[in-house]
């Protein structure tokens, strides 16, 4: 897992909490909103986990289908969030290569892999970025060309060095006539070649469809499925993939005026293990009242470890941490599973020295925050 830090001064955390400050609460602090015009947020050590994103966006017929109540059809409400999920990054970052692509390439135009490719791989710009959402398809039409969309993929990641998300817009079915390879048989070969996540947004409530994507998923320890709901309205998932949600950062403000969310300090774990310490316990019994004393709010959180054991070990050890905290919160509390966010990170985001045994400590944990406090 790559593991590259930066210091950037830039809207990130504006994307998550737009004009807060937080207030010391003991081991829960309070975030309230501000009159503020807007919030200026410097990040320090802010750790990137991917060197490239890459995005498989899904202009089919299914994407059509009206988006909730909000007036827009899910291609409408897609295109809508690419925009303001990167509106959190620099103008530009050279650091980070970024590329949007189609499955299916728009109607009346040749079926090639250049009327696919919208933004091609090449370091983050914003304006140009979002010039090329533009282009997207304004109407979604035709089939889902799946595997020919994964193929186009295997072929833009063989070109990349380093750990590549990807971003895989899809309902979970493909309309490839005569293809000798499923969707699930390609992503395989592309996470057995590449060092490669899998972040799979669903655009469907099938449930024969949810369990391809979730077979998808399965590939490998940091791939998971993702609900388009939860892009839209949960900024910190779309962030969360590319950059480490960290509590590192300094907000800066002159007013206060209503509470709206919570930040959570570290729930620490003892070598090797996942059970959540009775130490801990009362913060976590504080996040399941606030929950349930706010039905509109969610939390959002994130699981680490030290750096003894492999990469891919400690993945999953925090991933084990995490949900730990999330099953504490479902059982004590009833929190239901679509109002807790999970990432884990294994060791790439270390706050302390893993050189001591304290700062090692330290680093075996999970933070995080509630948000949507109305």
């Amino acid at each position: 897992m790559a593991k590259k830090t930066t210091t950037i001064i830039f809207t990130f955390m504006a994307v998550l909490f737009f004009g807060v400050l937080v207030q010391e609460v003991q081991a829960v602090e309070a975030i309230t909103t501000t009159d503020v015009v807007k919030t200026a947020y410097k990040v320090e050590n802010l750790v990137r986990i991917a060197d490239n994103v890459v995005i498989m966006f899904d202009s089919s017929g299914s994407m059509g289908e009206p988006f909730g109540d909000s007036g827009m059809t899910k291609l409408q409400a897609a295109k809508k969030l690419l925009k303001q999920r990167t509106d959190a990054f620099p103008g530009e970052y050279s650091d980070l290569n970024v590329g949007l692509y189609l499955y299916t390439p728009p109607a009346n135009t040749a079926a090639n892999a250049a009327n696919a490719e919208i933004y091609k791989m090449q370091p983050f710009n914003k304006a140009g970025f979002h010039a090329a959402v533009d282009l997207l398809p304004n109407e979604a039409s035709g089939p889902t060309l799946m595997v020919s969309g994964m193929r186009r993929l295997a072929k833009v990641i063989d070109t990349l060095s380093g750990r590549t998300v990807v971003f895989l817009f899809t309902d979970g079915s493909h309309s490839d006539v005569g293809a000798t390879e499923s969707p699930l048989e390609l992503a395989k070969k592309i996470a057995q070649k590449h060092d490669v996540d899998f972040k799979i947004v669903s655009t469907s409530d099938i449930k024969t469809n949810i369990e391809m994507m979730e077979m998808v998923a399965s590939i490998n320890e940091a791939s998971t499925v993702i609900p388009l709901e939860w892009v839209i309205n949960r900024p910190e998932v779309f962030t969360g993939a590319v950059f480490a949600l960290e509590e590192d950062y300094v907000i800066t403000a002159t007013t206060r005026d209503k509470v709206v969310g919570f930040k959570l300090d570290h729930i620490e774990f003892g070598f090797d293990k996942s059970d959540i310490d009775i130490d801990f316990a009362m913060e976590l019994d504080t996040v399941g009242e606030i929950l349930n004393q706010n039905p509109e709010s969610y939390v959002v959180l994130a699981g680490h470890t030290d750096n003894k054991g492999s990469e891919e070990y400690n993945l999953s050890l925090s991933h084990q941490r995490v949900e730990a905290v999330a099953d504490y919160l479902a059982k004590e509390f009833n929190i239901d599973s679509n109002r807790i966010a999970t990432f884990w990170y294994g060791e790439a985001a270390p706050v302390a020295s893993n050189d001591t045994a304290e700062g090692r400590q330290q680093n075996r944990r999970v933070v995080g925050f509630i948000a949507g406090v109305n």
